[in-house]
């Protein structure tokens, strides 16, 4: 998943924003499609960043 958010293109995460806002929709839960978008957005620049220093990166999600 990390190297999928590190290689992904603006547009791309924002699909995958899309279809994350969607799916917490189904459980009752509203995020606003702008803060997925800079969530996602965020979470890729830090798995970059993390790969230019040949660190990992961790994301579990509840």
């Amino acid at each position: 998943m990390c190297t999928a958010l590190a290689d992904a293109g603006h547009a791309r995460l924002r699909d995958a924003a899309a279809s994350w806002t969607r799916l917490r929709a189904k459980d009752g839960e509203v995020i606003d499609t702008e803060v997925a978008d800079a969530i996602v957005g965020d979470l890729a620049a830090l798995v970059r960043r993390a790969r230019r220093q040949n660190q990992e990166v961790y994301c579990w999600v509840a």
